[in-house]
């Protein structure tokens, strides 16, 4: 994956309920950094992007949880120029009443994007009847810290 002059390689083990993610990260062919995270399920996903727009990239790597839920997750990094930060989720696990997972995650320009189906009482794994909730998240700064945090509050939507 490539951003500007920023490149990443991710490598992940294909089984297993937690995982090793082994991250790469390059500025042309300076090698930035090379870390190993343990990650819940398989990765689904993975993208880089700009969401706080100080022109440094960050890297996000969406993964499922095993099982019938496929619940989502995002792991991210921002990649300054002096270091490497991690980028909590606020929020991620405090979910409405019918979330049952299957969640999808992309990066719309300067967003994160979260849609999930809804569930209601008695609907089965896999037919849900309550249409499609959708949540976005922006990156927000606090000193060195970096955290996704919701933009609004949990809404319907058609579909992505």
């Amino acid at each position: 994956m490539r951003y500007n002059v920023y490149r990443f390689h991710i490598t992940a083990a294909d089984s297993g309920a937690v995982r090793d993610l082994i991250i790469k990260a390059y500025r042309g062919e300076l090698l930035l950094t090379n870390f190993r995270t343990r990650i819940d399920g398989g990765v689904v996903g993975a993208e880089v992007a700009d969401l706080d727009n100080n022109r440094f990239p960050e890297l996000y790597v969406y993964s499922t949880s095993d099982g019938s839920g496929s619940f989502g997750r995002v792991y991210g990094w921002q990649f300054l120029a002096e270091r490497k930060a991690d980028i909590q989720a606020a929020n991620w696990l405090k979910m409405p009443d019918g979330y049952m997972g299957h969640d999808s995650l992309w990066v719309e320009r300067d967003v994160l994007c979260r849609q999930y189906p809804i569930y209601n009482s008695g609907d089965a794994n896999a037919e849900p009847t309550g249409g499609v909730n959708r949540i976005r998240y922006r990156l927000k700064t606090n000193g060195k810290a970096y955290t996704l945090v919701t933009e609004q509050p949990i809404d319907q939507s058609a579909s992505r």
